[in-house]
């Protein structure tokens, strides 16, 4: 599968020249670094509303750290293991797994799949991850085949494909809320998977989205998913606990110096059962503790030369020794099917509150051989920090404000957008993808309007930057910002 591509086309003769030169994981991660999607990420913040703070992370920088961290991972496992992880892939995946989240981070995210449900009447959704795929097979257009008027985004590789997703279930068959694939995509499954695979998903899609179990749709999830994917997700998850509370303590949007509780957190965070935060409780207490020393430290010093640069250097330490932490307590375990000798084909069983899995996986192939498990309880403590720092710079005044903002920008623009009669507004593009029929076949909405054209209207804003729907925004609805002169 290394060097089979979502679509049979390409400039196929170019890459055969390039065999022994670029891997085709190489040439996915050149095609991904080249898009226009992966450099709008420099003017995407990771938190919503420090945008004027010009050290903040930005979806950009914070894929190159994951890229970073996830190579690291790899390496340690391919020498432990003696596996052969490929980094380049691992490098694709890591630096194209954000390019599809929308402006104003995963509040955007929220308002454009509500605000493309009720335009469809539920037919249709957006989900960051799904938006990926979209663009890389759609969306980017570097090939084009205009004797079939279709388009082929970057036609990157099925593994790099599989190593972005990590959420297998179609919309159609999904709660709608969030974690799916689109329908359009559901062939990318059967590629990877298999008919049996879709099959599994049709027999077993009530289970998934039963409420009562909750554990189900993750497990699903988590066994579905390639160690590639496994990896990236490992470092996504380390990226987020460690580096969104530098950014929130050097931005003073998290107040470390106050007495905040703990436990009170870990207890209104659902994610984390009851048991699990008696385990961690004292791990994620010593890590504030321990950032709360650096700046008593330093004030009891700040009459010392070099007060300011010994507290940045500090904290660059302390979270450097986090990071490698958490990537040292990552291992692996085989997995294991319904019988203990392992056979082509088999499937993956676990039971989980009454509630069996038979995941059509092949586990004769690397890719899915292995899970990755977290050592002394590091991923509690990950998600632990993930929420408390979520809490804490969400709770900030300033945020709750542009907040609120964000969410009537993006209402707004769906609004306008969404009304095929201001078809003109759109860039030329856009217009162009329209009225050559590339929206064609996803059917009426329950008033009778274009499906196609809705889902455009997301494809457009969920490519927008922070600041560029702010602008759209202004230009729209702000009086202030028309032209002294009018164009023709």
């Amino acid at each position: 599968m290394n060097d089979e591509r979502v679509f049979d086309y390409g400039y196929a003769g170019k890459e055969k020249k390039e065999k022994g030169i670029r891997s085709p994981f190489q040439i996915d991660r050149d095609r991904i670094i080249h898009s226009s999607a992966f450099r709008r990420m420099r003017n995407k913040t990771q938190v919503f509303g420090v945008f004027t703070l010009d050290y903040y992370r930005t979806r950009l920088t914070h894929s190159l750290e994951v890229s970073q961290i996830a190579r690291s991972i790899a390496s340690i496992l391919n020498k432990k293991y003696g596996l052969n992880i490929d980094s380049d892939l691992i490098e694709a995946i890591s630096l194209a797994h954000d390019i599809g989240h929308p402006p104003f981070g995963h509040l955007g995210e929220y308002i454009i799949n509500k605000e493309l449900k009720e335009a469809t009447g539920g037919k249709f959704g957006f989900e960051a991850n799904a938006q990926n795929i979209r663009i890389l097979n759609f969306l980017e257009k570097k090939f084009y085949d205009s004797k079939n008027n279709k388009i082929y985004g970057i036609n990157p590789s099925l593994k790099t494909v599989d190593g972005i997703l990590k959420y297998k279930l179609p919309y159609s068959l999904s709660d709608k809320d969030k974690h799916f694939i689109y329908d359009n995509d559901i062939f990318i499954l059967e590629k990877l998977h298999g008919k049996d695979f879709i099959n599994y998903l049709n027999k077993y899609s009530v289970s998934l989205n039963d409420k009562k179990n909750k554990t189900a749709k993750a497990l699903f999830f988590e066994f579905s998913r390639c160690i590639e994917c496994q990896i990236l997700n490992a470092a996504d998850d380390i990226a987020y606990a460690t580096h969104d509370i530098e950014d929130g303590v050097e931005s003073k949007l998290i107040d470390i110096g106050g007495h905040f509780k703990v436990n009170k957190y870990l207890k209104e965070n659902n994610r984390i059962g009851k048991d699990s935060i008696n385990k961690i409780a004292a791990q994620v207490d010593n890590f504030f503790l321990n950032l709360r020393n650096i700046f008593n430290i330093a004030e009891s010093k700040k009459k010392e030369p070099m007060h300011h640069i010994r507290v940045k250097t500090d904290l660059k330490e302390f979270f450097s020794n986090y990071i490698s932490k958490f990537i040292l307590n990552i291992d692996l375990e085989e997995r294991r099917g319904g019988i203990a000798k392992m056979k082509s084909k088999q499937v993956l069983r676990k039971k989980e509150n009454g509630f069996i899995f038979d995941v059509p996986i092949d586990l004769e192939n690397d890719s899915y051989k292995y899970a990755i498990i977290w050592e002394n309880g590091v991923n509690l403590e990950i998600s632990a920090l993930k929420e408390i720092s979520y809490r804490l710079v969400m709770e900030n005044r300033e945020i709750l404000l542009n907040r609120y903002k964000a969410e009537n920008i993006v209402r707004n623009l769906f609004s306008v957008f969404s009304d095929i009669k201001n078809i003109k507004l759109y860039p030329d593009d856009f217009q162009e993808l329209y009225e050559l029929g590339f929206y064609d076949g996803f059917g009426k909405t329950q008033n009778g309007k274009d499906a196609g054209f809705k889902i455009m209207c997301a494809d457009y804003i969920s490519g927008m930057t922070d600041m560029y729907a702010m602008k759209l925004y202004s230009s729209l609805f702000d009086a202030r910002s028309f032209s002294d002169t009018p164009h023709a």
